[in-house]
Order: structure tokens, then C-alpha cells, then sequence
């Protein structure tokens, strides 16, 4: 079919109007549909009525020049290509329309030549380019709209999940809501997948953006792993599945990856593998993949694969098309109530592909799927390959150990569902716990025990860590003259790995996952026992008091004791640096115990929303700290000018001030005081650097990640 192209001719001269349409319609090559009008006004109006792909418009209009109409084209908002025509050459005339919007000028001496049409051509591909450039900038324009609706509904969305998830953990915290357990943990629960859905939102936003960035860092393989298996036994074990780890070659003790997203891929397929099994198996294989190169001068590229098998509904090989497109669902899934927003997989694929592989599934209806996929693990070539050996991978027993132990334990672990089952294993001696999520921050906490004269008994660390690692924290904690009993924690199991770390300097180590007989065995090695002690006037107080406190499920897992929920005073009274009058019954006399030298740190909580506010002051009061609390940015202001805060929290949306703008000006007036984002915004990290802001939390936070903060 010809292609037609439109022009609207702004011509005086009717000579020259038959001359131009007289050439136009000889044109074999292309057909041509022109429109004649004879003044600027009846332009408008033929560009109002309809559109033209190319405006042809003479530079002399009787009173107004080609200029004039250029200018009210331009005012009018009509984007059409002009191309001037002229009487004779004249550089000076034919700059200046040029730089008033003109897209070409050509004598009219000339519309019989080759030029005219060159000149036509050449006026209707830019016309496309600029097209094309609109078009994409109101795409970006509408990416950037969304990009912006997103986190602001990200942050409307969790400031009142805090709100829900911290009050129904402090409400299951609470011995007195024994009888309502059931009923709190479900609204936990469907909270916790609230926050799930909007993660894997606000996830694909990121990657559609093109604005997720990886974190590549070196990893130990089977650490990596056995954390994997720590996490998801119990998911497992709750539908009565088995979860296996299967290694089908020598590994790498290393590799270079993101551990965060490769750990966010297992997790999704593992967790949807127990979610859509009823019954059998599901087991992650693990092996190293070497491409073949028929170029003998290239070496050799090893890739590392992960297939989750399981046993479970399967899917219809019809269906699987689609699977790992964003925001679809498997009709037969949806059916099944299994729910969730049709990201998980999509968002692993796409995280896949970030760090260098691919993904597959294989699957048949009622047999079972299989999900496989493999990354980039980095140059492996150095290492020698070694059998995979994750240890005693049992899944913990909900047993009590009945120690009677007392003392205080610092955990330190960079995952945080790691610390808190260690945590539970731990909780179960009556020692007190304390948690730190890196070396630099258990150094900080063993400190700060000794200054407060509550010195910890123990600390089981892990050795693979960010910031610092486990054999660093525990030179410098020796380094500060501190000789507690360090524990190293390690999936790492070479031959000589125990006899190296207590060369290091640790006194023992356990494996990963922890067997709770081989902890319960270094708990009664190195902390204190819960002995008989004689008390002064508390006998009133100890009566009837409850001696266990309840447990509460999170992220799937049971709730223990820790350093941040008020213990029970009995519990206290056992601890060696209680300041209770105690009897020594060896020597027959009565010991005043030196009272701990402890004083509250003062908290400024800035929060416009009145319910987040008084979590986070509750929150912060069960850590023992003084809260202040302010709503806007004018109160914080008043505050900080009246009292000397250690530490301020505070959201970046506030009503009266920019979140960053009030951080500056809270740390010109108490550069010491330490500062902390608490948002439903990812802060970013450079302004924070270039503040000072010391660390940032995202939305909704637990009195763990408090802790992990304030401590």
C-alpha cells in the first residue's frame, strides 16, 4: 500500500500553491494528500480540525513572516515539522528560522528538484526521532511516577504493619494472653505475610527499574548452606516432609556471589516446594557444572547449579509458560488457596539472571516439580574441590533440656533467623541472652557489659560474618584484655579446622546446624549453675510467680527468651551480678553483692505517627532506656535543644520537615549522639554518609532490630 503523507501548505501566492501541488501529485514513489491555507489563523485552525505529518510554509505572509508563525505554532503547543520556503538564499534568514524551530529550508526554485523530496524525507524521519524521544520520555516520566508511588505506598503500608506486628508480639509476650495464643499468632502470622507480599512488590519495582543492585561478596559454601537447611527444616518437619541437601560433586570451599539474593532464591523455591507438598520428600542438589570450550586457549567457565525437587502437586505442562512472568498465577494453583501476588518466581528469575545464569522447571501433574538453576559462583579455578559436608543436619527437637543454668550469653550471627534459633536452644538453660548481628557489634556489647559491671559468661560466635568477621572480633575482644569463653559456630568442617580456631584463641567450637546435646554439654561447661540461693524480703514477690515464660511463633519459628523482654525476677535474683543480698553458704555469712553500675541511655523517638511512636517507646522502654518522644520535626528540635540524647530514631516523612534536612540539623546540635532512620523508605546510603547517619532501619522493626541498634 503507498504510503501517504499529509502537509499543510501556509502559502499567499496562489502561483506557487499550483506549482507545489502540480509536483506533488507527479510523485510515482510516494502519494501525497495537501491541505492549503493562506495566513497563520486558518493554519491554527486547519491543525486544530485535524493532523499533518509535514507543514510547508512560505518565509514572506503578506504582514507576518515565517517567524511569526513559527512563534504561534510553538505557543499553540503543535509539535509539526516545518520546513521554510524561500524566494532566494540568504544565510542571516536562513539561520535565524532555524533557531526558531524550523526543521529545513529550501528555495522554491527548488521544489521541482531531487532536494525538495530529500528535504521532505529528511524532515519526516526527525519528525519520527523526535516522536520516538517523546514517546520515551513520558514513559520515564511515568516510571518515575510509579517508581515514587510505590515507595510512598511502601511506606504508608508498613508504618501500620509496625503497628500490627509489634503490639500482637507484645501481646503474645504478655503471660496473660495465654488463653488468646492461638488467635495472636494467627494475626502474627498474617501480618508477617503482609509484609511478604509488599516485599516481593516493591522487589519487582526495583528490578523493572533497573534499580536493584547486587552486593557481591566472598561466601563459604557450606556455611551458606547449612544456614539454608537451619532455616527451612522446621517449615519442613511442620508438614511432616523431609528436606535434604545433596551434593553431587566437589565443592568449592568459596565462591564470589550475593549471598542475600542467592539466599532469597533458594528460599522462595524451597518454601513454595514445602508449600505445594503434602507429603514425601524435597531435596536441594547442589553440583559444579564445567562448560565445554572448543577454543583450546579459553579456559574452562564452572558454573554452580541448584535443583529443589519435591514431590508435591505438580503443574500441567501447558501451564508452565508463564510461570515465571511477573504478576501471573497458575489458574490450578489459585484454585488450591495457596495464595501470594504471582512474584516469588518471577523475582527469581530475574535475580537469577543478575547473577549471571538461568533458571527451568520440569514438573508433572501429581509426580511432582523440579526447579533448577545456576550462577556465576566466580573464579574457582585456585581452590581444590572438597566433599560438601554440612554435619549433623537434624532438625531441632522441641524437647526441653531442663538446664539449670544461669549467666548471660551473647549470640552473634549475621542472620537473624539463625541468631534466634541458637537463641531458643540457648533459651532453654535460663541464661540470659544477648544478640549481636556482626564482630564489630559483639565487640561493642562485651565492652559495654564490663563497663556496666554485668559482664557476659559466654559468647558463641559465628566465624563467617559482614563488616567483621568472627576470628577478627575475637583478637580484638582479646585484644581489649577480656578473656570470656568464646565459642566458634562453623558449617566449615576441613580436616584441622577445630585445632586452627583454638589456636586462634577460641575455647571450643561447635557445628552448624547446632546439635542441642553438644551445646547443652558446653552450656554446662561454661556457665554458671542455677544453685539454691537464700534470699532477703522477696519471698512475698517470689510466690506464685511463673517460672517459664511463653513462647510465641515468628517467621515459623518458636519465640525464646532474650535480654530484651523483662525476665522473671527469680530469674534475675539467679544471676551472679545481681545486686540481691545472697547468702554464702560455704563461709556461713552474709555478702553484699556490688550493685551494677548501669545507667539508662536517653532515646529521642521522632515519629508524626502517633501509634508507631508509642510502639517504638514501648519497645525501647522493655531495652531500659529513657524515651522521649516527638511527633513532628519542630518538637524534636525543642527536645534536642533541651536534653542530651544518645541516640535518636526517627522516620523520614514528617509533616514539617525533610526527613534528611532534620537529621542534619539534629546532628549539628549533638554531633555525638548517635542517629538512626526508622522508615518505610529504603534510606539511601550516601546522603546517610554524607550526614552521619550511623545505621537505618526499615519498617516494621522488632525489638531485635532495635536492639541490634541501640546496643
Amino acid at each position: 500500500m503507498t504510503e501517504v503523507i499529509k502537509i499543510l501548505l501556509i502559502e499567499d501566492d496562489e502561483d506557487d500553491y499550483f506549482l507545489t501541488s502540480d509536483y506533488l501529485e507527479r510523485c510515482e514513489s510516494t502519494q501525497f494528500e495537501l491541505t492549503w491555507v493562506t495566513d497563520s489563523d486558518a493554519a491554527l485552525e486547519a491543525l486544530k480540525e485535524r493532523s499533518f505529518d509535514l507543514c510547508l510554509l512560505d518565509f514572506l505572509l503578506g504582514a507576518e513572516n515565517a517567524l511569526d508563525v513559527l512563534s504561534i505554532l510553538k505557543a499553540n503547543q503543535f509539535n509539526v515539522p516545518v520546513v521554510i520556503l524561500t524566494g532566494q538564499s540568504d544565510a542571516m534568514v536562513d539561520e535565524m528560522v532555524m533557531r526558531a524551530g524550523a526543521a529545513d529550508y529550501l528555495q522554491k526554485s527548488e521544489i521541482e528538484s531531487p532536494r525538495f523530496m530529500r528535504t521532505i524525507r529528511y524532515a519526516l524521519v526527525r519528525r519520527d526521532i523526535e516522536n520516538e524521544r517523546i514517546e520515551r520520555n513520558k514513559v520515564e516520566q511515568k516510571n518515575k511516577a510509579k517508581d515514587k508511588f510505590l515507595a510512598h505506598l511502601g511506606h504508608e503500608l508498613r508504618t501500620p504493619l509496625t503497628s500490627i506486628l509489634g503490639y500482637t508480639e507484645l501481646l503474645i509476650d504478655d503471660a496473660r494472653n495465654s488463653p488468646f495464643q492461638q488467635e495472636l499468632s494467627i494475626i502474627h502470622s498474617n501480618g508477617k505475610h503482609l509484609l511478604s507480599l509488599l516485599n516481593d512488590l516493591l522487589d519487582m519495582s526495583r528490578i523493572m527499574a533497573d534499580k536493584l543492585e547486587l552486593n557481591v561478596k566472598r561466601v563459604n559454601l557450606a556455611s551458606f548452606l547449612t544456614d539454608i537447611h537451619s532455616l527451612m527444616q522446621l517449615n519442613a518437619k511442620d508438614k511432616g516432609l523431609s528436606l535434604n541437601v545433596v551434593a553431587k560433586t566437589k565443592m568449592p570451599e568459596f565462591i564470589q556471589t550475593d549471598p542475600t539474593r542467592l539466599r532469597q532464591i533458594l528460599l522462595n523455591l524451597i518454601t513454595n516446594a514445602v508449600k505445594f507438598t503434602d507429603s514425601g520428600t524435597i531435596t536441594l542438589t547442589i553440583e559444579v557444572e564445567t562448560s565445554d570450550t572448543e577454543n583450546q586457549a579459553e579456559q574452562a567457565h564452572s558454573v554452580l547449579r541448584f535443583t529443589v525437587d519435591d514431590t508435591g502437586i505438580g503443574m500441567a505442562p501447558d501451564k508452565l509458560e508463564n510461570i515465571f512472568h511477573p504478576f501471573e498465577q497458575i489458574e490450578d494453583v489459585m484454585r488450591t488457596n495457596h495464595g501470594g501476588a504471582g512474584l516469588g518466581l518471577a523475582i527469581c528469575k530475574e535475580l537469577v539472571c543478575k547473577l549471571d545464569g538461568d533458571i527451568s522447571v520440569t514438573s508433572r501433574m501429581g509426580e511432582g516439580s523440579s526447579f533448577s538453576f545456576y550462577i556465576n559462583p566466580g573464579d574457582i579455578s585456585a581452590q581444590s574441590l572438597e566433599e560438601l559436608t554440612l554435619g549433623q543436619l537434624s532438625v531441632v527437637e522441641p524437647a526441653n533440656l531442663n538446664l539449670q543454668l544461669t549467666g548471660k550469653v551473647l549470640i552473634v550471627d549475621d542472620l537473624r533467623e539463625i541468631r534466634r534459633l541458637t537463641g531458643h536452644l540457648v533459651s532453654q538453660s535460663k541464661a540470659d541472652i544477648s544478640y549481636a548481628e556482626n564482630g564489630v557489634k559483639a565487640l561493642e556489647a562485651v565492652l559495654q557489659a564490663d563497663e556496666q559491671n554485668a559482664p557476659f559468661n559466654l559468647v558463641l560466635m559465628d566465624i563467617h560474618m559482614p563488616v567483621m568477621n568472627g576470628i577478627e572480633a575475637l583478637h580484638a575482644i582479646r585484644r581489649h584484655g577480656k578473656n570470656l569463653p568464646v565459642i566458634a559456630v562453623t558449617a566449615a568442617s576441613r580436616k584441622g579446622l577445630k585445632e586452627s580456631l583454638i589456636r586462634e584463641g577460641f575455647n571450643d567450637v561447635i557445628g552448624k546446624p547446632i546439635d542441642r546435646f553438644a551445646l547443652a554439654s558446653l552450656l554446662s561447661l561454661y556457665l554458671p549453675a542455677d544453685n539454691p540461693v537464700t534470699f532477703s524480703n522477696v519471698e512475698a514477690q517470689v510466690s506464685g510467680m511463673p517460672t517459664t515464660k511463653p513462647f510465641a511463633p515468628e517467621a515459623g519459628l518458636p519465640r525464646h527468651h532474650d535480654s530484651n523482654v523483662d525476665i522473671p525476677d527469680i530469674m534475675k535474683a539467679h544471676s551472679p551480678s545481681s545486686p540481691i543480698q545472697q547468702t554464702n553458704e560455704i563461709k556461713g555469712s552474709v555478702v553484699e553483692a556490688d550493685a551494677p553500675k548501669t545507667s539508662k541511655k536517653k532515646i529521642l523517638v521522632v515519629e508524626d505517627d502517633e501509634d508507631a511512636a508509642e510502639l517504638l517507646q514501648l519497645f525501647l522502654t522493655h531495652l531500659g532506656c529513657d524515651v522521649v518522644k516527638s511527633l513532628c520535626g519542630n518538637d524534636a528540635l525543642e527536645a534536642i535543644n533541651e536534653h542530651r540524647f544518645d541516640h535518636v530514631l526517627m522516620d523520614l516523612t514528617l509533616p514539617d520537615y525533610d526527613g534528611y534536612e532534620l537529621a542534619k540539623m539534629l546532628k549539628s546540635q549533638q554531633s555525638d549522639c548517635k542517629l538512626t532512620i526508622v522508615s518505610g523508605h529504603q534510606a539511601d546510603k550516601n546522603t546517610m554518609l554524607s550526614i552521619g547517619i550511623d545505621s537505618s532501619l526499615l519498617k516494621p522493626v522488632t525489638k531485635d532490630d532495635l536492639e541490634s541498634v541501640i546496643i
